[in-house]
């Protein structure tokens, strides 16, 4: 361990326990920390006999050969992403989760045009593994004119327990 403090400590304690024991000057010469120093145990000849038994060894080992199985390995969860966007007109509501926001301008859509609200539906019909909110609820769709986002939302949950 008297090695070890002396690698550990301070370069003056190094030196002066470096003058009490050559061994150790020797050893704490080098400029490279003594774990990146290269320290052979064997001969070269004697690595090189180890490596060819371990190639010979290897080339000896049986394959192991992947089990069929009947169905593909699933996750026991899914993830769900969301994504909307609405251009930005002149004398329309700006609804953003639920919220009125006063502003000049807000979202054009078939519904009322809540941004985060839609992606929040997209994101759970996609863990649902059901199609996006375009495909669900489709604008050419007069039922789901001026529509609440929040009914979207309810109506994605909702068909997971009607399915």
């Amino acid at each position: 361990m008297a090695s070890s403090t002396a690698f550990f400590s301070s370069p003056v304690a190094a030196s002066k326990s470096a003058r009490s024991s050559p061994a150790l000057a020797t050893r704490f010469a080098s400029p490279l920390p003594f774990s990146l120093r290269i320290h052979p145990r064997a001969s070269p000849s004697n690595l090189r006999r180890l490596t060819v038994a371990a190639a010979l060894q290897v080339g000896q080992q049986e394959t192991v050969k992947p089990v069929p199985s009947s169905t593909p390995p699933s996750l026991p969860f899914r993830v769900g992403h969301g994504f909307d966007l609405h251009r930005l007109e002149p004398n329309l509501p700006l609804i953003i989760g639920g919220i009125d926001i006063p502003h000049d301008r807000g979202c054009e859509a078939h519904s009322d045009g809540d941004v985060l609200l839609h992606c929040v539906t997209d994101a759970i019909l996609g863990a649902l593994g059901l199609p996006d909110i375009g495909q669900i609820f489709p604008d050419s769709d007069p039922k789901w004119k001026g529509a609440a986002s929040w009914v979207f939302m309810k109506e994605a949950v909702w068909s997971r327990l009607v399915l």
